[in-house]
């Protein structure tokens, strides 16, 4: 029996397909924005009264909300909150942040470019939300900016007549359902997710099965008494993309730990019988599928090792199992890249990121196996008990919307999974962003020769200088080779996590040089001073190519912000992960015969390009198949009650 959290299929997708499109292609923007202008000028006419008229005026106001008037009543508040924000932290609302605070109290996903202000663009719309009566949740992409955001508009609020609190990671039960008692309460999607399931399994509604016994032992809070959450009402997300696309992949865990001594000696074990494997022929490495897989001559070698291991090695599945574990641990996860040694601990760090994730680990003997190559102290496993995709999770929130500045290629996912209608929201003023020629080297050795020339030549100018790479290890790899040729620079990265709002401050500074991971890409805010601005702005240097343009975009996205003119550069290899991941290795190998030449730049462009496109389509396909997966699982355990 379908039920209303079903997916339409077949016919019935189609027809919701098609319903989404005429949606989207008769939206009224002319409409809208003559709304958002009346609101504005409302927000003027408010700016003549002293605050105890004010004061007054917004709790009428309030109440009328509340008690479920609209219309004229919800313009007139919109406008009035905005005249709040300007006397409360000095931000008056234009009326593009207007249009997008309107579209934010209904269904809909906003496409802001980046610098246009969505900080208070979702701060209007939650205060809306809040006087609605309904507990909203504002989703940020990271714990720095839920704590600094809540402070932030907390004047705002204040004013207003509505609370606000802040959930971020290390916080006990106690503070966490105090923040969740707000109005409004700024988290992260994994905090929220994590809190929610572990309501759950205090209420007993975990998944069923034979563990549900040790399920309520374990919880984190025990007894309905002692839930957090006062439940799934509306969530305002910052960064949709990130968090209702390219996160959706990964499901939340909730694990503890569990005492296996076998596995811990097993994993020794198969690191030292790895050493007699040669890849290529005792092994094959699919970098495309992140896998390994034994060859014959491989199962031989492991067999005959068997011979001399106690009888518990007796089953030869668990000893190839353990055996790729070890593999996939040496040859696709690397140290700096993947996670970092922090305290003599093995710390997962977040590839969208590039932050570092706090208590999290790998299961199935993964973590333990990343731990022995290392060489660090070697944890416990940890054995799961109940999980749940964020797309899962997000589709149970009665009021949904989010908003984004790279929105781009997703506008029909979203309408199918979250019934979000994609609207793009224009600049309150021209974009200036000039990018330079893309430049595609043949080797990684050649690419950071050509960025390094490029940083000294921008840095002579007298610019400020953003340089964006992958992982950790390229980001310190390039301070050093910058040390070396005697030029200063900044690392950001997770290993200078809590120096972060001191280096962004200064980042815009002139002869300023940034090295940072994605931690610079999302929720940034760079200020660029005068003398920056009249040499050319905040050059931006993209060192390689994501599997999705949104991410590469929210790099740029920091330069050309309100206005100010910036510039941007992408400088890659044809070595670099998307290409070694998804083309075939003989075309790169034939194409970088040719990448000193005009036609083998434009070719090896739209050679990367399309690969790029290939891998979003790819993570598309899976986040729809991991969400079908999802809903039938829970559904059989009886899990969400639909």
């Amino acid at each position: 029996m379908s039920s209303k959290h079903d997916i339409p299929k077949g016919f019935d997708g189609l027809l919701n397909d098609l319903k989404g499109f005429c949606k989207r292609r008769t939206f009224s923007l002319a409409g809208l924005k003559k709304k958002a202008s009346a609101a504005y000028e409302i927000s003027l006419n408010a700016s003549r009264l002293d605050d105890r008229d004010l004061d007054n005026r917004l709790a009428e106001l309030r109440s009328s909300i509340r008690i479920g008037k609209s219309g004229d009543a919800l313009l007139q508040a919109t406008g009035f909150i905005c005249e709040a924000a300007y006397r409360a932290v000095g931000i008056h609302p234009f009326i593009e942040q207007i249009m997008g605070s309107l579209l934010l109290q209904e269904n809909f996903a906003i496409q802001m470019q980046t610098g246009e202000g969505k900080t208070i663009t979702a701060a209007v719309a939650a205060t809306i939300l809040g006087w609605r009566g309904i507990p909203c949740h504002v989703v940020t992409s990271n714990d720095y900016l839920a704590k600094r955001d809540a402070g932030t508009m907390g004047p705002l609020y204040g004013r207003c007549g509505v609370t606000v609190g802040y959930v971020i990671a290390g916080m006990q039960p106690s503070e966490r359902k105090a923040a969740y008692g707000c109005d409004i309460t700024y988290s992260t999607s994994k905090e929220l997710l994590a809190d929610f399931l572990r309501d759950k399994m205090a209420a007993g509604d975990a998944a069923l099965s034979e563990k549900n016994e040790l399920i309520h032992k374990i919880a984190a809070f025990e007894g309905p008494g002692k839930k957090v959450m006062r439940g799934l009402h509306a969530a305002i997300i910052d960064e949709a993309d990130s968090v209702l696309a390219d996160e959706a992949t990964v499901p939340l865990i909730i694990s503890v730990t569990g005492k296996n001594r076998f596995l811990r000696e097993a994993v020794m074990i198969a690191l030292s019988l790895i050493e007699d494997l040669s890849p290529g022929t005792d092994y094959l490495i699919e970098r495309g599928m992140y896998d390994i897989s034994i060859t014959s001559k491989g199962g031989r070698k492991i067999e005959e090792a068997l011979k001399t291991l106690p009888s518990i090695w007796s089953s030869y599945e668990r000893t190839e199992y353990l055996i790729k574990q070890a593999l996939i641990a040496r040859h696709f996860y690397f140290r700096n890249v993947h996670y970092v040694v922090h305290e003599g601990k093995i710390v997962i760090v977040d590839e969208k990121t590039g932050r570092m994730m706090e208590g999290r680990s790998w299961s199935g003997g993964l973590h333990q196996a990343v731990e022995a190559k290392e060489g660090v102290e070697m944890t416990d496993v940890t054995e799961s008990h109940i999980q749940m995709s964020f797309q899962l999770f997000f589709r149970l929130y009665r009021h949904l919307s989010g908003m984004s500045g790279t929105l781009q290629n997703i506008g029909r996912e979203l309408w199918s999974i979250y019934n979000l209608v994609k609207v793009e929201i224009p600049t309150h003023a021209p974009k200036r962003i000039t990018f330079y020629p893309e430049k595609v080297c043949a080797s990684h050795e050649e690419k950071w020769d050509c960025v390094m020339t490029e940083i000294v030549k921008e840095h002579a100018a007298g610019r400020a200088v953003l340089v964006g790479t992958r992982s950790i290890r390229e980001s310190e790899n390039l301070h050093e080779r910058l040390i070396a040729s005697g030029v200063e620079s900044t690392v950001l990265n997770a290993l200078h996590h809590e120096r972060e709002a001191a280096i962004i401050a200064m980042a815009g500074k002139r002869k300023k040089i940034t090295i940072a991971t994605n931690m610079a890409g999302r929720g940034t805010d760079i200020l660029v001073d005068r003398d920056v601005i009249e040499a050319g702005g905040l050059h931006v240097i993209a060192t390689e190519r994501h599997e999705s343009r949104r991410v590469d975009m929210q790099l740029f996205g920091r330069t050309a912000r309100q206005g100010v003119p910036g510039t941007g550069h992408m400088i890659s290899s044809m070595d670099d992960e998307v290409l070694i991941r998804f083309s075939p290795p003989r075309l790169a190998r034939y194409l970088k015969q040719y990448m000193h030449t005009k036609w083998g730049q434009k070719a090896a462009r739209i050679i990367y390009m399309y690969f790029q496109r290939r891998a979003e389509k790819t993570r598309s396909k899976i986040r729809r198949k991991i969400l079908d997966q999802d809903m039938r699982l829970n559904k059989l355990l009886s899990f969400t009650k639909y």
